[in-house]
C-alpha cells in the first residue's frame, strides 16, 4: 500500500509532525549525535521510533467522520464527492455496497498491492474487471459464498456478518479453526471492540469505517500486538501515520501533523460530463475521430481537434471504488459503452468496450499549476500519461511521465452545476409559459404535474440524463421517461435521483431506451397526440431512480420544487408561483 505519507516522504520532506516531536528534535539536536542517515523519510522514521512513547492500546472508537478522514489519509476509503467547501465527501450515512466492503478489507488486510497484482481468480461473471482482483483476494480466503447464478451482485448492500468475518479474518480469526460461525460472527466482533452496529441497523460506510479503526486498533489472535503495529511492521503503513492517524485520539494533534506534512482534503472530481482540453494554449480539445453511425467501431481512435462543441468532444468520468476512473465517450451510441483504452499496438489511444483487455483506468492527478493528468499502469509497472499535442487531428498516446505541457489537461464540467460542483435540476425549457399547474380544476385535478408551451416549442435535459422508458401511441400520449445519471440537486434543497416524464410530442422515433442526454440538449417537443386541446408538452415529476410503479401522467414532486431556473429564461407566464433561480441555489 503506497500511503500519502511515503509519497510525501519521498519528496524529501522533513518537517515537525507535531508541537511535541517538534520539540524532541531540537532537544535531540543538542544532545548527543545521531548516526548518519541519508533518507529524510528514514530520518523521521528513526526520530519518532526512538523519542514518541508508545501509549497505545485497543478497544478506543472515534466517531464516523474522524475515523473517515484518517482512513482516506491511509488510502484505506477513497471519497464520493466534495463538499460544498471543496473538502472530502464520504456519503457515510448510505449503505455499504458489497463490492466497497471487499475493496476496503482487502486494503486493511495490506493486501491491495498483491490483490493488483493478479493471480487471483473467482468465478463470478458480474465482477467489473478492474475489481477482479480483490474480489479474487477474498474469494481465495473462503471468505466469499459460492452463488449457484455465478453472480457476486456488487452493487447490493454488504451485509454486517459479511464484513465482520472480513475484519476478523484480518485479525487471524478463521472459521475452520473454529473461532467464529456466521451465528457468532458478530456478537465475536463486539468483543473483539470493533463493531458498533446494532442487529436491526444496516451497515452504513460510517460504520464501516468505525469498524476499520476499530480493527486497526484491534489485537492480532492470541497476542498483544495491534493489527496496525503489524502493518508497521511489514512495511505496509509508515510509524507516522500509525502514531497520529491511528494510536492518537487527539484531534488537534492529528490535525497538526496532517498539516505540518502537506496533507489536504483533495478535491474530487465529480461523475459527470466533462470537456477535456488542452493545456498548453493550443485551446485544442478531446475528441473521438468519428461520430454518426461509425461512433460505436471497437478501437476508433481519440485524438485533439478544434473546440466544435460536438458530442463526440464530450466524455464523462466515472469514479471507482477504488479511487481510479473511467473514462467513456459520451458518443458511443446508445450510452457509455465504449471508453478510452490503448490499442493493440500498445501505443495509441482509442474506445473499447468496457470489458475490454485493452479498457483503462486513471488516476486523475491535480498538478501545482492547476491542469490535470492522466496517469495510468503499464504492463511493467511504470507509470504513464496520457499525451495531448497542439497539432489539429493529432492521435492521443500514452508517453512516459513528463512535465510538458503536452501531458497536462485543463477539464471543464458540462451542464449548471452549484459550488460544489452538483448538478442542479434545471426548468427544461429556455422560455416559460405554464398553461397548467399541478392538481389544476382542469385535467389536472389528479396530476401533479404541469403543463408549458416554450416558445421555440423544444424541451431539453433538465440535467444529464437516461432514456428509461418510452410509450409511443395515442392512448400513452408518446410518453417519455428520462432518469438523471447521477443525483441532483432539487429547488427544495434536497439531493436525489430524478425521474422526469415528458408527454404529447408528435414523433418520438429518434428516442429509445438506453439513450444518453447530456443537460441542456433539446430532444423533446411541443405536440397535440393523446388527450390534447393544443400544442404543449406535459411534465411530470418523479423522486429517486426509475421504478416500474411510477404512475402515468402524475409525479410525486411539485415541479417548482425540483427544478431551478436559468436566470435568463424568458417569463411569459409562471402561473403565480415563485420559481427558484440558479443564482439562489447555493
Amino acid at each position: 500500500m503506497n500511503t500519502r505519507i511515503s509519497r510525501a516522504a519521498s519528496r524529501g520532506v522533513i518537517r515537525a509532525v507535531s508541537a511535541v516531536l517538534a520539540g524532541v528534535m531540537l532537544a535531540l539536536s543538542a544532545s548527543a549525535a545521531l548516526p548518519v542517515i541519508e533518507s529524510a523519510a528514514l530520518l523521521r522514521e528513526t526520530l519518532m521510533k526512538t523519542t514518541l512513547p508508545s501509549s497505545i492500546r485497543s478497544g478506543m472508537t472515534l466517531d464516523e467522520d474522524d475515523a473517515a478522514i484518517r482512513l482516506y489519509f491511509l488510502d484505506m476509503i477513497t471519497g464520493t464527492g466534495t463538499e460544498k467547501d471543496g473538502s472530502v465527501s464520504f456519503d457515510l450515512q448510505r449503505d455499504l455496497t458489497r463490492l466497497e466492503a471487499v475493496v476496503m478489507a482487502v486494503r486493511l488486510m495490506g493486501l491491495e498491492d498483491s490483490a493488483l497484482a493478479g493471480g487471483y481468480t473467482h468465478p463470478y461473471t458480474d465482477v467489473p474487471e478492474w475489481a477482479s482482483g480483490y474480489v479474487g483476494c477474498l474469494y481465495s480466503f473462503g471468505l466469499l459464498e459460492i452463488s449457484d447464478a455465478g453472480l457476486f451482485l456488487p452493487q447490493a448492500p454488504a451485509s454486517l456478518v459479511s464484513f465482520m468475518s472480513y475484519m476478523l479474518y484480518a485479525l487471524g480469526y478463521r472459521m475452520a479453526d473454529g473461532d467464529y460461525n456466521l451465528m457468532t460472527v458478530v456478537s465475536q466482533a463486539r468483543s473483539a471492540g470493533i463493531c458498533q452496529t446494532a442487529e436491526d441497523e444496516p451497515l452504513t460506510r460510517g460504520a464501516a469505517v468505525v469498524a476499520m479503526y476499530n480493527t486497526l486498533r484491534a489485537n492480532i489472535r492470541a497476542s498483544s500486538m495491534l493489527l496496525s503495529e503489524k502493518l508497521v511492521q511489514e512495511g505496509k503503513m509508515a510509524y507516522a501515520d500509525a502514531v497520529f492517524l491511528l494510536w492518537s485520539t487527539d484531534k488537534e494533534e492529528t490535525k497538526t501533523y496532517l498539516d505540518a506534512v502537506g496533507y489536504s482534503s483533495e478535491w474530487i472530481i465529480p461523475d459527470g460530463y466533462y470537456t477535456i482540453r488542452t493545456a498548453d494554449g493550443s485551446n485544442m480539445v478531446m475528441n473521438v475521430l468519428a461520430d454518426g453511425p461509425n461512433r460505436d467501431i471497437e478501437g476508433l481512435g481519440v485524438c485533439v481537434w478544434t473546440d466544435t462543441g460536438d458530442i463526440s468532444q464530450s466524455y464523462r468520468l466515472e469514479r471507482t471504488e477504488k479511487g481510479t476512473y473511467l473514462v467513456y465517450a459520451a458518443c458511443s451510441r446508445g450510452g457509455f459503452f465504449r471508453l478510452l483504452g490503448l490499442s493493440r499496438n500498445g501505443k495509441n489511444i482509442g474506445i473499447y468496450q468496457p470489458t475490454s483487455k485493452y479498457a483503462l483506468e486513471f488516476t486523475i492527478r491535480h498538478e501545482e499549476d492547476g491542469t490535470w493528468s492522466f496517469v495510468t499502469r503499464s504492463a511493467d509497472g511504470r507509470d504513464l500519461y496520457l499525451t495531448s499535442s497542439s497539432k489539429w487531428g493529432s492521435r492521443l498516446q500514452l508517453t512516459e511521465a513528463s512535465d510538458a505541457l503536452n501531458c497536462r489537461w485543463v477539464l471543464e464540467r458540462q451542464g449548471i452545476t452549484n459550488s460544489a460542483g452538483e448538478d442542479l435540476a434545471l426548468f427544461p425549457a429556455d422560455s416559460m409559459r405554464i398553461t397548467q399547474t399541478a392538481f389544476d380544476t382542469y385535467s389536472h385535478m389528479r396530476q401533479n404535474a404541469i403543463d408549458m408551451q416554450p416558445t421555440n416549442s423544444m424541451a431539453f435535459a433538465p440535467f444529464n440524463a437516461q432514456i428509461v422508458r418510452t410509450d409511443p401511441g395515442y392512448g400513452p400520449c408518446n410518453g417519455v421517461w428520462i432518469q438523471s445519471v447521477d443525483k441532483v440537486r432539487y429547488a427544495d434543497g434536497s439531493y436525489d435521483y430524478m425521474t422526469v416524464l415528458f408527454m404529447h410530442d408528435d414523433n418520438i422515433s429518434n428516442l429509445s431506451v438506453g439513450q444518453m442526454l447530456t443537460q441542456g440538449e433539446y430532444f423533446y417537443q411541443s405536440g397535440t397526440t393523446g388527450n390534447s386541446s393544443g400544442a404543449h408538452i406535459h411534465v411530470a415529476v418523479y423522486r429517486g431512480e426509475y421504478r416500474d410503479d411510477m404512475e402515468f401522467a402524475s409525479g410525486d414532486v411539485y415541479a417548482k420544487d425540483a427544478f431551478f431556473v436559468l436566470d435568463d429564461t424568458v417569463i411569459h407566464y409562471d402561473y403565480g408561483i415563485e420559481w427558484v433561480s440558479v443564482s439562489q441555489a447555493d
